[in-house]
């Protein structure tokens, strides 16, 4: 016997009976019988029981696996109870048969809660056998006092009776639960075949032996639009596409003869009016000595994928055509698919070749590592990559520089099924980058070259006219100050960018605004917060702002002797706020009827690469501008 939790029934020791836990468990489930409503015939049971033996609980007690459970209670007023408080599993263990005439005296009951609780004295049970000789629960009775004779002779005999009579009403419930399956498999039987082709999506129609058509599903008349029973017979031909009906009465006929199934593709006329391919099936139907009783067929809408296979066939095409490597692999990375164009790209003779490779097999070394630590975990993550790799061509070696586009495949449950990429050969791209390259990097020397012939001639000027170096020092220092500011604004590739490590907004303002210094007077006031700029943002905003000095200078606040300007940075809020205010110029009467192109491309500039505002105030007293962008924006 198990020792006591403190405040709870002594459990016996049912290891060697695992099995008839198990056996008994199978059974209450077979049965069906847990946690059912209450019902006469158990109660009645249970009322006798608790009379005969004059004891003021009677219940009809079945053991779970976890708790036991009354399907008939008397006195109680409790439906099931946890096993920490059950007394039957000791009537079980002792066969069948148990009396505790004190169940405070009982080591296996006195620690209970339904004694040192519930104050229960004396229990009685009767073993309720099940089918295969295990007990499923008892038929107890407990009473409040302690009985030291315990029950008479007469009154054990009944309470086992009653316990057998218990397992007859289950014997019975099981014998109801059979013929209510077996009937219900019969209506299920009668009803099966027009319950099944009603639920069907396809169309189903059923002949007799010689052909004759006697039966067809909802599906059908929906399909066709057609009478109900308007196709009976040899009606069902006049509703194949004409092109289509000698084939298909051929097929059948010879169906019909041999015995055959039947299987044809034809296009069939909808409700619309419009024909829709259709898959027509058929299989006789035997007997017991193989005769064909019935034929039983089924019409499938494939007009849809159809459709679908036209338009794979031609998504074929069109990849097999394509000048762009296009691939397909699956999600261990190995090569399903490469069409011509990636084949030839690389140097692979054929497809056999490539579906020896996986992904990484055709990218450069550096190319590879990117691969690993940024790209298949971006596609991995957020389902896409785009951006610059390099390939290597299997037969010379050569790095081929490509754009590639690589995306997950999913299957039609949502799971990845593979990978996929399209990608473009940027060799020939490359080569006119670096010829545009050429040509910026040479208009741009002849634009200083322009610089320096002109602040030549103003030196050249000064030296025959002393009174004049003045004006021409100031000349070539302005002119210097635009030249600078021209590297800024001319276009570049990667490598002529201006370097801007280090470089801050209001750095980059006094850089660009020092053509604008007279008399030794800045006309451009540069003050406020400052913060750091990266590459592209620092030419972005340079021509933003050479634009709007530019117009100063010809309409605004510079264009007079007297005019400035006050350009103020404001960092506040995770924002940078740049504040052009113009004063002094001509009185402003209104906003210009039209953008120009250069406030056009500054918009386009501001809300494009640097995410950020640009407003225009057109006060009289002159313009104020407002530029607002993110700093995070201005680093890169």
């Amino acid at each position: 016997m198990t020792k006591p939790m403190p405040g709870a029934c002594a459990l016996p020791d049912m290891s060697e009976s695992r099995r008839d836990a198990a056996d008994r468990a199978a059974e209450l489930d077979e049965l069906g019988i847990l946690d059912t409503p209450s019902e006469r015939a158990y109660d009645d049971l249970a009322s006798v029981a608790a009379h005969v033996c004059g004891a003021p609980v009677a219940l009809v007690s079945l053991l779970d696996s976890d708790r036991q459970w009354f399907k008939a209670e008397i006195g109680l007023g409790l439906r099931e109870l946890g096993l920490d408080r059950t007394i039957c599993v000791h009537t079980l263990a002792a066969g069948g048969e148990l009396t505790i005439p004190d169940l405070t005296a009982d080591p296996r009951t006195a620690a209970s809660p339904l004694v040192t609780e519930d104050g229960y004295r004396f229990y009685a049970g009767a073993g309720i056998p099940g089918r295969n000789g295990v007990f499923l629960g008892a038929l107890c009775v407990l009473d409040y006092k302690t009985r030291p004779e315990g029950l008479t002779p007469g009154q054990t005999a009944t309470l086992a009776a009653l316990a057998r009579q218990v397992s007859t009403l289950f014997e019975h419930r099981r014998a109801l639960a059979l013929v209510a399956k077996r009937e219900a498999e019969l209506a299920a039987t009668e009803r099966r075949f027009r319950v099944m082709t009603a639920s069907m999506p396809q169309m189903v129609w059923t002949t007799l032996p010689d052909g004759f058509h006697d039966y067809y599903n909802d599906r059908w008349y929906e399909f066709t639009g057609v009478p109900y029973g308007s196709t009976d017979g040899e009606g069902w031909n006049d509703m194949f596409h004409p092109d289509d009906q000698q084939r298909a009465w051929t097929r059948w006929r010879h169906s019909l003869e041999t015995g055959e199934p039947y299987e044809i593709e034809y296009r069939l006329r909808h409700h619309s009016g419009v024909y829709r391919w259709t898959l027509g099936r058929a299989m006789p139907i035997r007997d017991a000595e193989g005769r064909i009783e019935r034929w039983f067929g089924t019409c499938t809408d494939i007009d849809d994928l159809k459709r679908a296979e036209g338009e794979a066939v031609r998504l074929a095409a069109i990849v097999a055509a394509s000048k762009d490597f296009i691939g397909l692999a699956g999600e261990d990375g190995r090569v399903d698919h490469l069409n011509e164009a990636a084949l030839a790209l690389v140097g692979l003779p054929d497809l056999a070749a490539a579906r020896t490779l996986t992904i990484p097999d055709f990218f450069t070394a550096e190319s590879r590592l990117a691969l690993a630590d940024t790209v298949m975990p971006a596609v991995h993550r957020q389902g896409w990559w785009e951006g610059e790799l390099a390939f290597r061509h299997f037969t010379t070696g050569e790095s081929i520089a490509v754009r590639s586009t690589i995306f997950t495949v999913r299957d039609a449950s949502g799971a990845v099924a593979g990978f996929a990429t399209v990608t473009r050969d940027l060799r020939e791209a490359k080569r006119s980058e670096e010829a545009r390259d050429l040509l910026i990097r040479e208009l741009s020397h002849r634009i200083k070259n322009i610089f320096a012939v002109v602040g030549g001639l103003a030196a050249l000027t000064a030296r025959s006219d002393p009174a004049s170096k003045p004006f021409a020092a100031a000349f070539r220092e302005r002119l210097g100050a635009l030249a600078r500011a021209h590297e800024y604004v001319r276009p570049h590739s990667p490598d002529s960018a201006p370097a801007v490590a280090g470089q801050t907004v209001l750095g980059l303002m006094r850089l660009l605004m020092a053509a604008y210094t007279e008399g030794g007077r800045e006309r451009v006031a540069i003050g406020g917060d400052d913060v750091e700029i990266g590459e592209r943002t620092a030419t972005a905003l340079a021509l933003i702002m050479h634009e709007q000095a530019t117009n100063a200078v010809k309409y605004g606040g510079l264009s007079q002797a007297g005019g400035q300007v006050a350009l103020t940075g404001m960092h506040a809020d995770g924002r940078y706020t740049l504040t052009w205010a113009e004063s002094g110029g001509p009185t402003v009467a209104a906003p210009p009827s039209r953008k120009g192109f250069g406030t056009v491309l500054a918009e386009r500039s501001i809300a494009g690469q640097l995410d950020g505002l640009l407003e225009h105030d057109w006060a009289p007293g002159g313009l104020v501008m407002r530029l607002d962008v993110p700093v995070a924006n201005l680093r890169h």
